[in-house]
């Protein structure tokens, strides 16, 4: 009897000491699969900010996906017509400052994620030292990645222009050109 109530605990024991590792093991597979993801929003965060510089020096191809490489190549070929418009690739660009960069994978899909950015470029256009003249563009990009092969890769990306330092230029020429014409036409 003593012997059958001995086994009965050794077995209750092991169940419970199974049980106990079974979850710590569960625990630790969660655990890695959650670092795991971080590791890769890290790494896609990385090749985010790698894109975005790169797409400033017009060398973004590697980045793509197959489709919006395609995309892309359409693209270029109609604005091919107008290179006359068009500033040439890294045309005196001095410097690229993302301001901001936001990387996040799309909830219920590991295979895609988005990517927003708030960049400064910074053109030197000769002639002068003064960094004040120099031309300077902001603008926000949203990307969207998916997992090609097992690499990121930029699906689609929508560029959003805020700023120009062209446009004070251009107020302080209209301000100019409105105050001359009312003094002309109150001197007449």
């Amino acid at each position: 009897m003593k012997k059958g109530w001995i086994m009965l605990l050794l077995g209750v024991g092991l169940a419970l000491s199974l049980g106990w590792g079974f979850n710590q093991y569960t625990a630790l597979h969660k655990a890695r699969q959650t670092i795991a993801g971080y590791q890769d929003v890290e790494a896609l965060n990385q090749r985010s900010e790698d894109f975005v510089r790169a797409y400033a020096q017009g060398k973004h191809q590697e980045f793509l996906s197959k489709a919006a490489a395609d995309r892309f190549a359409r693209e270029d070929n109609r604005e091919k017509d107008h290179e006359d418009v068009h500033m040439s690739e890294d045309n005196g660009l001095k410097n690229v400052e993302i301001k901001q960069l936001y990387t996040k994978k799309v909830k219920e899909r590991d295979d895609q994620a988005e990517s927003y950015a708030t960049v400064r470029l910074q053109y030197e256009l000769g002639g002068s030292n003064s960094p004040t003249d120099d031309y300077i563009q902001t603008f926000s990009m949203y990307s969207a990645w998916v997992k090609e092969n097992g690499e990121w890769k930029v699906n689609n990306v929508d560029i959003t222009l805020t700023g120009d330092s062209s446009d004070d230029e251009l107020r302080r020429q209209a301000k100019e050109a409105l105050e001359n014409a009312t003094k002309a036409r109150d001197g007449e």
